[in-house]
């Protein structure tokens, strides 16, 4: 009788788990439900199961190594989580300067809060149009460090005592290896499965012109972040970026017409 109650803790817990790491994969999906113009993504799709593993790997990475963390060191999760936040609220505030401000104070203030709590765990929503590329290296990039050193810590916690959990060194060594997964499996949905593959495998050194960075930005997985930028703000501000860019007004409006 035990052992089926223990049976099925397991069972609620890998249900739980598959639960939030399906609904983090199908948020791409909703968005572009939402927008019937943007092509859609199939449910049964080589792109869905990308996105499944891709978040899994990532998410499940974070939650496994703050549950090791928190049971070892207790309370220093906290400072962890805490300068995590606060590294995501400064990029979210950062990404705010590229959107107009068409919305209430309060919306953008509850958003400006909120969303670096789900950056603790994985940037899976953009307020920007536009490419998001360095803006998952600014994410995942910390996010992988504070893996790795709580890792760390929790590997130098079994080695300097006499019986550690037996779950401990494995789950360490598995924080360490799922992250670089996620990436390499995103890296692949990006490539082959995503609505916009296959993509040239370019570099960009010059800045791109606007007209054509409406066509190319989707097909170019590397630019500089000069040219990133100068992207973003196309997408979201047009007025900014004609000044940035000394487009002329009058001859995007003659190609627009014909």
């Amino acid at each position: 009788m035990f052992a089926s109650i223990e049976y099925t803790k397991y069972f609620q817990l890998a249900t739980s788990l598959a639960s939030i790491f399906y609904t983090t994969a199908q948020f791409a999906h909703q968005i572009r439900v939402l927008n019937k113009e943007k092509q859609q993504i199939k449910t049964l799709s080589m792109a869905t199961l990308g996105l499944f593993i891709w978040r899994s790997f990532i998410l499940g990475s974070r939650i496994l190594i703050f549950i090791l963390f928190a049971s070892l060191f207790k309370y220093w999760l906290f400072v962890v989580v805490g300068l995590h936040y606060l590294l995501m609220f400064v990029l979210v505030f950062y990404q705010l300067r590229y959107k107009p401000v068409r919305k209430k104070r309060i919306i953008l203030a509850v958003y400006s809060i909120v969303t670096p709590f789900i950056y603790i765990f994985d940037y899976c929503m953009n307020w920007l149009d536009g490419p998001t590329r360095y803006w998952y290296v600014m994410c995942y990039v910390p996010m992988y460090c504070e893996n790795v050193l709580m890792s760390a810590l929790g590997l130098w916690y079994a080695s300097t005592t006499p019986t550690p959990a037996w779950y401990l060194v494995p789950g360490c060594i598995c924080v360490i290896v799922m992250f670089p997964l996620g990436i390499l499996v995103q890296l692949a949905y990006y490539r082959f499965w995503h609505l916009k593959a296959p993509m040239p495998i370019k570099l960009v050194t010059n800045r791109i012109p606007f007209e054509q960075s409406e066509a190319t930005q989707d097909s170019i997985p590397w630019t500089t972040w000069d040219d990133f930028r100068a992207i973003v703000e196309a997408r979201n501000d047009d007025t900014t970026t004609r000044n940035h860019l000394h487009i002329n007004p009058k001859r995007k409006s003659e190609q627009n017409v014909n």
